[in-house]
Parts: structure tokens; C-alpha cells; sequence
């Protein structure tokens, strides 16, 4: 069987274009990959969200030209294939714009680095919070407080609130009897704050916060995020309880053999 000239040409040609469109693409998913690396984890999330998305689109694009181009060296018109393509993307802009309107918000989204992957985020229009799985250009995936998967189409974010940038911090309230030592109740605080700092660095006596009717509360802080909050506050407390214990010291109006005020009844030792 003899294939005719100019269609072994034309066979060659494509090829040669297949061939350069790949290499291309392989030389331009290195440069992005070398755009990925960043010095602070913030910075190379953010770099790795937006080029890959880049590295997607030029993928379609040059496929998509790649097609065009060989089907010109087949004599094949190619202009009613380029027309159709803007005729089918304009009827998809007036027919699904919550489409559009996803990806423009996630555009946005992306370009503004509201959030990225692994932070803790709270949408309150939809009142929802978890930790972000994924952020792409039409939908925000999201791990649920119970460990669900919620996905959000990105135009229903109106309003972020990202626990993960800033400083989260717990405050443990203390109440006191009115009676007691202010130094052994200090003493013993800071015994708990110094137990606590192995498993809660950065906790730390605040001091007396407020005078009530016949309490004096203490506050101890610590900073923490947004998941790990409750287990602070939860070791915290046990080393204020084991302190007390060990000290001879009841919280107000909790004490064992108390007064009607709440003053500890037990001897000092």
C-alpha cells in the first residue's frame, strides 16, 4: 500500500508539532515547579495552589492548539472549530453564570490568598467551619468539624474568618475565695503553669482578673490554635487541680468542710 507524499509530509509534520507541544509543556512544568519553592510554608502553599492551576490551563490551551494546528496540515478548516469554541463559550457564560461566577470568585479567592490548604476556616453566611482540604477554581473542599467532607461552590463565600492566621489563645479562669492567701494561691499557680508548659508551651499566669462577691479569680493564659484550644484549656485545668491538691487549696465555694463564703477549711501543711 503506498501512502501518498504530501500525506507522509503532513503525517511528519504532526508529529514534529506533537513533539515540540510536549517538550514544551515539560519545560514549562519545571519552571512551575521551581516557582512552587518558597521559604515560609505560607508563601509555598500559596505558590503551589496557583501554579498548578496555571500549569492545567496551559495544558488546555496547548492541547487545544496542538489539535488546530494538525488538523490545518490535513487540509481540515479549521476556523468553524475556533468559531464554535466561542460560540459554545459564550452560550456558557449566559447559561450556567453560577459557573462563572464560581470561578471568578475563586480567581479572586487564589489572587488574594484568603486561605489556603490546612487552615482552619469559619464561613458564617453558611455557618459552616472546618479545616480546608482543597481550594480550586470553582469549589472550596472542606473537612467538617465531625470529620465530614462539605464542599462549597465558591460563590457562596461571602465572608472568611481564618483561625490559622493570627494568634489563638486560651484563658482558664480560676476562682478563688476571698480569704486565702493571695501568695499560696499564687505559689500554687504557678506551680500548674510550670507542669502545663511541657504539653502547652507558652502558658502563663496572668494574674488576679477580677473581684467578686467573695471570690478572687485568676486567669492563667496560653497561646494555641483553633484545634488544639479545648486540649489546652483541658491540661491547663488539670495542672491547676493537681497544684491545688498538693498545696491543700479549693476553688471557691468547692471546697471540702467550706464556709458559707467558700473559705477553705483545710490545715495548712
Amino acid at each position: 500500500m503506498h501512502w501518498p507524499p504530501h500525506l507522509l509530509w503532513d503525517a511528519a509534520e504532526s508529529a514534529a508539532i506533537i513533539l515540540a507541544a510536549s517538550i514544551f509543556l515539560r519545560v514549562v512544568g519545571r519552571i512551575f515547579k521551581r516557582m512552587e519553592t518558597g521559604r515560609g510554608a505560607r508563601n509555598s502553599q500559596r505558590k503551589t495552589t496557583i501554579t498548578r492551576l496555571l500549569t492545567s490551563v496551559v495544558r488546555y490551551l496547548t492541547d487545544f492548539f496542538v489539535l488546530v494546528m494538525i488538523l490545518g496540515r490535513f487540509q481540515i478548516q479549521t476556523t468553524s472549530l475556533i468559531a464554535g469554541a466561542g460560540i459554545l463559550g459564550l452560550a456558557i457564560s449566559f447559561g450556567a453564570q453560577g459557573l462563572v461566577q464560581d470561578v471568578v470568585t475563586g480567581i479572586f479567592l487564589l489572587y488574594e490568598d484568603q486561605f489556603g490548604v490546612g487552615d482552619q476556616v469559619t464561613f458564617p453566611a453558611l455557618a459552616l467551619s472546618g479545616t480546608v482540604q482543597e481550594v480550586g477554581i470553582r469549589i472550596t473542599r472542606l473537612t467538617g468539624l465531625s470529620g465530614e467532607t462539605v464542599i462549597v461552590p465558591n460563590r457562596l463565600i461571602l465572608e472568611v474568618k481564618n483561625h490559622s492566621r493570627g494568634q489563638v489563645s486560651v484563658s482558664v479562669t480560676i476562682p478563688q475565695a476571698a480569704g486565702e492567701d493571695p501568695a499560696r494561691v499564687r505559689s500554687a499557680l504557678t506551680q500548674a503553669v510550670c507542669a502545663a508548659q511541657a504539653q502547652v508551651p507558652g502558658a502563663a499566669l496572668v494574674g488576679i482578673s477580677a473581684f467578686l462577691s467573695g471570690t478572687v479569680e485568676w486567669t492563667v493564659t496560653a497561646p494555641s490554635t483553633l484545634s488544639t484550644q479545648a486540649a489546652a484549656g483541658r491540661i491547663i485545668r488539670e495542672c491547676v487541680a493537681q497544684a491545688f491538691y498538693e498545696n491543700h487549696l479549693d476553688f471557691s465555694g468547692m471546697g471540702k468542710g467550706t464556709s458559707g463564703h467558700g473559705t477553705s477549711a483545710l490545715p495548712d501543711q
